[in-house]
């Protein structure tokens, strides 16, 4: 990944990059607009005073067909959507900006303005970076930020083979998170992370309960596990590769979330002989054939299962209520165990109108 020394440019220039639609504010990693007013009028006080606020961080790429540059925002959304939206005078500035209480952009004087629009804004470029550097650089920058959650923890706490192994598969499953299985900004907070963890100890220790305290005592389990002894990358992989043939026509779709993902990949597991007996009640169903015997039947039950999430509780078939029960403690053994028999009857062909 390549980055630049900090550079200057003015306000103008960003808000004519936004009118070119060469700026954006938005993408995939990055969180929705959160400031509030009292935020936006300080930020623009500031400005006005001519007060210096944080750099901003892009990642800058060149689009070979348009041969337009287009500047991602990796950190510094809100300033900049701040700063945009005063110039379109889309808000006035509360008791936060002092005398300026009340304006808007049309209420400044042609000074005033002139001095807004020259504001030098601090950049730093990443140069071509790709989604994977930009998610990285985006976490590290908002863990400072935001309270950490479970999996940052985890990350900050433990440094050890199983950490480290968890990390590399998380990376080298990208057509598995295109799935839906977790969203982007989830991404962003590592719960990839922890759900590469339960997989890898679905294959160690079986299927457990699925609470954050249950993932942080896995990875307490494994702290002094050599990378030697645990799951082969070959088998992980090979689990996730069945995982995206069989949920690709169920690609964004709930079947596909992380919580009935889980369960589906447990499934898959028990067919291919790579889960132990854990807390789930291996012998209350039938193990799976190994290819799949009918693909298209499979797919067929999944998507059953999935128009099922979706049914009005009064309309749903009553063979399919337990399957949609358990999604209201899904980390719980017992809503497991219930949704990986569903999912094991599926593999086999096997719809809930079949039961």
């Amino acid at each position: 990944m390549q980055g630049s020394a900090p550079q200057t440019f003015t306000i103008a220039e960003f808000l004519k990059w936004s009118d070119d639609k060469e700026l954006n504010l938005n993408p995939k990693f990055q969180r929705g607009p959160v400031w509030a007013s009292p935020a936006r009028s300080y930020l623009i006080d500031s400005i006005l005073r001519g007060y210096p606020i944080p750099k901003l961080l892009l990642r800058t790429s060149i689009d070979r067909d348009t041969r337009r540059t287009i500047r991602d925002v990796v950190d510094g959304q809100q300033r900049l959507r701040t700063i945009i939206d005063f110039a379109a005078g889309k808000f006035s500035l509360t008791s936060r900006a002092g005398e300026y209480r009340g304006y808007r952009y049309v209420d400044l004087d042609d000074d005033e303005k002139d001095a807004f629009l020259a504001y030098k804004l601090t950049c730093e470029q990443l140069i071509n970076a790709s989604d994977a550097d930009v998610l990285e650089v985006f976490l590290r920058i908002n863990s400072y930020a935001v309270p950490v959650n479970g999996s940052e923890l985890r990350n900050a706490r433990f440094d050890n083979d199983f950490s480290a192994y968890v990390k590399d598969l998380a990376r080298e499953i990208p057509n598995v998170w295109d799935l839906g299985v977790v969203s982007n900004r989830d991404r962003v907070r590592m719960v990839d992370h922890a759900t590469v963890a339960e997989l890898l100890g679905f294959m160690i220790r079986g299927v457990t309960e699925g609470a954050d305290s249950n993932i942080t005592e896995l990875y307490e389990s494994q702290k002094e596990t050599s990378l030697e002894t645990l799951p082969r990358e070959s088998d992980f992989l090979d689990v996730m590769e069945s995982m995206v043939n069989i949920l690709q026509d169920l690609k964004g779709e709930a079947i596909a979330t992380r919580p009935n993902f889980l369960m589906l990949a447990a499934a898959v597991m028990y067919a291919k002989n790579l889960l132990p007996e854990g807390r789930l009640a291996l012998a209350k169903v039938d193990r799976p054939a190994w290819p799949l015997v009918d693909p298209d039947a499979t797919s067929a039950a999944l998507s059953h299962l999935n128009t099922a999430i979706d049914t009005p509780t009064e309309d749903l078939d009553k063979r399919a209520l337990p399957f949609i029960e358990a999604r209201s403690s899904s980390q719980r053994i017992g809503s497991r165990q219930v949704r990986f028999e569903f999912f094991c009857r599926a593999l086999a062909g096997k719809s809930f109108y079949d039961m």
